[in-house]
């Protein structure tokens, strides 16, 4: 196909919170056309998915509320709006709730498609704000039916401006990844029974839980470790706490990884411990590799997904 589209993607980071079937969508799309990837918040180092020259960073603070984001990054609207121009934009795909409000509100007349995680929303002044930027996209992808019902009858967006595209899982590329090496600093780690969590290390992911439920464990079970995959706003202050009860040689986070798949093959448990989640990705890459979960009701899909035939209240 002739390289005529000039396609923008909006991503947080190029971290480790997404499945790898959308870095491998975001892949295929580079094949096709001319794509610059703006991406909010991290740093310019190496990533096998992306040509380096193809990556914009806009070095943004992702810990803010939703609420206070577009008001504190006015000047990143901005940018993001000349960036558009300047690379002749003629549609702009984002993925995430913050980088969908930023890619509506950096308009340039190109078509916006948003890529939807969320089923619902906490407050009602929040609601009212999103469902304000959602009814200004051209196209809203979601990956299950509930989310389509819930934004045509909660937000009273168009069901014909909604597609489903439901979960697809790189099983192949998943088991590539599975099966390369973890290093030698690691594998003495992983003689024991290693419990996994995986994700952004925020506020709403809830991991200082898990590191104080992980040293309950400790004090009655020797031959466990506790591996938590990501990096965020909160790495000091959970390093601060794991340092605070001695727990350094029993618990590791590593923060800057492309292949989480690695480690949750060789782990025996993968736990969620958020409080708030928009996507059921790490659960499913999880799920990739056969291993058991054990989640907070956190989120509709992921009950429904984790206990289909049961109701289960979200808590």
């Amino acid at each position: 196909m002739e390289k005529k589209l000039n396609l923008g993607i909006i991503v947080p980071n190029l971290d480790n919170g997404r499945l790898l079937s959308e870095k491998l969508l975001i892949k295929q799309l580079a094949d096709n056309y001319n794509i610059k990837i703006f991406v909010l918040s991290g740093s310019n180092k190496e990533n096998e998915y992306f040509d380096k020259e193809n990556l914009i960073f806009l070095n943004l603070d992702l810990s803010n509320s939703i609420l206070t984001f577009p008001i504190n990054y006015y000047n990143n609207i901005n940018e993001l709006k000349d960036l558009k121009r300047r690379y002749r934009i003629n549609k702009s795909l984002s993925f995430g709730k913050k980088a969908n409000i930023l890619n509506v509100l950096s308009n340039v007349n190109e078509k916006i498609i948003l890529n939807v995680n969320e089923s619902h929303d906490d407050t009602f002044v929040l609601e009212k704000f999103v469902k304000r930027i959602y009814k200004k996209a051209d196209r809203i992808v979601v990956d299950s039916k509930n989310k389509k019902a819930f934004l045509s009858n909660d937000y009273k967006i168009d069901k014909k401006n909604i597609a489903v595209i439901e979960d697809i899982l790189p099983i192949d590329e998943i088991s590539e990844k599975a099966a390369e090496d973890i290093g030698e600093d690691l594998e003495d780690f992983f003689k024991n029974k290693v419990i996994v969590n995986y994700g952004e290390l925020t506020e709403d992911k809830g991991q200082w839980h898990l590191i104080k439920a992980f040293f309950r464990i400790k004090e009655k079970k020797d031959g466990v470790k506790l591996l938590i995959l990501g990096d965020g706003p909160l790495y000091k202050k959970l390093d601060e706490l794991i340092k605070s009860m001695n727990m350094e040689n029993d618990i590791k986070i590593i923060k800057e990884f492309s292949n989480p798949y690695k480690y949750l093959i060789r782990a025996d448990i993968f736990v969620l411990s958020s409080h708030q989640e928009y996507s059921k990705a790490n659960v499913l890459d999880a799920m990739a590799c056969a291993r058991p979960v054990i989640s907070t009701t956190c989120m509709d899909e992921i009950i429904n997904l984790l206990s289909p035939k049961n109701y289960v209240q979200r808590i």
